[in-house]
């Protein structure tokens, strides 16, 4: 009897023992608490992540649309110039002839003594255009080369429809020979468009091969002078 008293005891006991170690377990477990530090770093890293997440997003964006953007403007500006060519590419034929020449009347602004070989005794060169009624307002210009170097430009706008001819003309320089000499040639347009092509020589002697005019083709490079134009500004 007494034995089984005590076994009572005991497990009583035990079990006393277990339950105030769970109530003390069970307390620090509720009382557990991060500290303001933890509290602060947690914030920090959470901040940092989210910024890093909202620059790789905008970052995407930016690069898809700047490449859309890049793009877009090409392809209108190939467009645009092809349509204006398209509208610009045919000579009215206002030129009728181009001259070179060594003398003119002083009274017709005429070629008097054509030539295409020029030589130191010669001063000047003369450049006659004959037109064929050109309306008030249309725009002549020549481009001339030295063995295919671009030298100068020259431009007139038409004052009256009844003007029949235009003369340039270009003084040979006499001291410097390697810039006197050798094969000139002279690109008319109007409005823009390749016209004719003139080609003279100066050299030392006379004797030399006469030019004759060049045939005139849309797919000519210099049939477009604000393109021929470009090319120059980009070389000069």
């Amino acid at each position: 009897m007494n034995t089984h008293h005590s076994i009572k005891h005991i497990d009583n006991e035990e079990s006393r023992i277990d339950s105030k170690i769970e109530t003390e377990f069970s307390h620090k477990k509720h009382t557990i608490h991060l500290t303001p530090m933890q509290l602060y770093k947690d914030k920090i890293v959470a901040v940092f992540i989210f910024v890093l997440l909202v620059i790789t997003l905008s970052g995407l964006v930016w690069f898809k649309t700047s490449q859309q953007v890049q793009k877009t403007p090409t392809v209108k500006q190939m467009i645009i110039n092809k349509q204006i060519l398209q509208r610009r590419s045919k000579d009215l034929g206002f030129i009728q002839r181009g001259l070179t020449g060594k003398a003119v009347d002083v009274n017709t602004g005429k070629i008097v003594t054509a030539a295409r070989i020029f030589s130191l005794n010669d001063k000047t060169v003369y450049l006659e255009l004959d037109l064929n009624a050109p309306p008030k307002g249309t725009v002549i210009d020549y481009l001339r080369y030295k063995d295919g170097r671009y030298v100068d430009h020259g431009e007139v706008v038409i004052a009256k429809t009844d003007t029949k001819d235009l003369l340039f003309n270009w003084t040979i320089n006499t001291l410097l020979a390697h810039i006197r000499d050798g094969k000139w040639k002279v690109a008319t347009y109007t409005n823009g468009i390749l016209a004719k092509r003139i080609t003279y020589e100066v050299q030392n002697n006379k004797i030399g091969y006469v030019y004759p005019d060049e045939t005139i083709s849309p797919n000519d490079s210099d049939y477009h002078l604000t393109y021929v134009n470009s090319l120059i500004a980009q070389n000069n």
